[in-house]
């Protein structure tokens, strides 16, 4: 299954011109999501002038630590030529080394949408069949009496700030990140409901939060 966040609107557009089977969400974290056999990977897509940009601003490193607790395979593309850039070519291919070598997440550059689409077609493929595992590095969010239960829905809600025991809670009332997401749309209210602990539901600050990075 591939996700595009809603604001993909090249991609979005590429992938439908193509026929490609996906689905436009509003995603909480990275610009594609592809789950298959239990597997999730994050793809990050960012064209050269923005890359540059965020290295400038800080939100080169800040989305990148995001993305490595989500507890998902991780893979950049960076579309576009490094030259010509607000930073020098050197530092942008500086940056991507150190995210490759360092961070051991993968970085893949392309000439644009026609050859991301291309690549994000052959990736979906492989995700939970020839890649099975988080390819990251990162350290798990949770507890250690439950890292062997790691679910890639909870560390995506755990990065987003939650606490595991209400990342917990939400996943056992709701599989899948669109569930919730329709819950947040329908009857957001509903929420208040879950039970967190036996003394503690869910607050209205919880779902003010999960409203402004879920819709």
């Amino acid at each position: 299954m591939i996700a595009v966040d809603d604001r993909e609107h090249a991609l979005i557009e590429r992938l439908r011109a193509e026929k490609v089977d996906f689905e436009v969400r509003h995603l909480p974290l990275g610009d594609i999501m592809i789950e298959n056999n239990g597997v999730t990977a994050l793809v990050e897509r960012k064209r050269t002038d923005d890359f540059a940009a965020s290295i400038s601003d800080g939100r080169w490193r800040e989305q990148k630590a995001r993305l490595m607790e989500s507890g998902c395979v991780v893979i950049y593309i960076i579309e576009g030529s490094l030259h010509g850039q607000s930073k020098p070519a050197t530092t942008l291919s500086s940056a991507m080394w150190n995210t490759m070598l360092r961070d051991n997440i993968s970085v893949l550059q392309t000439r644009g949408v026609e050859d991301t689409s291309f690549h994000l077609q052959v990736l979906a493929k492989k995700i939970g069949v020839e890649i099975k595992g988080g390819g990251s590095g990162m350290r798990s969010l949770l507890s250690k009496r439950k890292r062997k239960q790691d679910n890639a829905f909870q560390l995506m809600l755990m990065a987003l700030g939650l606490s595991e025991k209400i990342a917990l809670a939400l996943v056992s009332r709701y599989a899948k990140l669109k569930d919730l997401q329709n819950q947040l749309s329908t009857a957001p209210k509903a929420l208040r409901q879950i039970q967190v602990t036996s003394k503690r539901r869910i607050g209205a600050a919880t779902i003010k939060l999960l409203q402004t990075h879920l819709q």
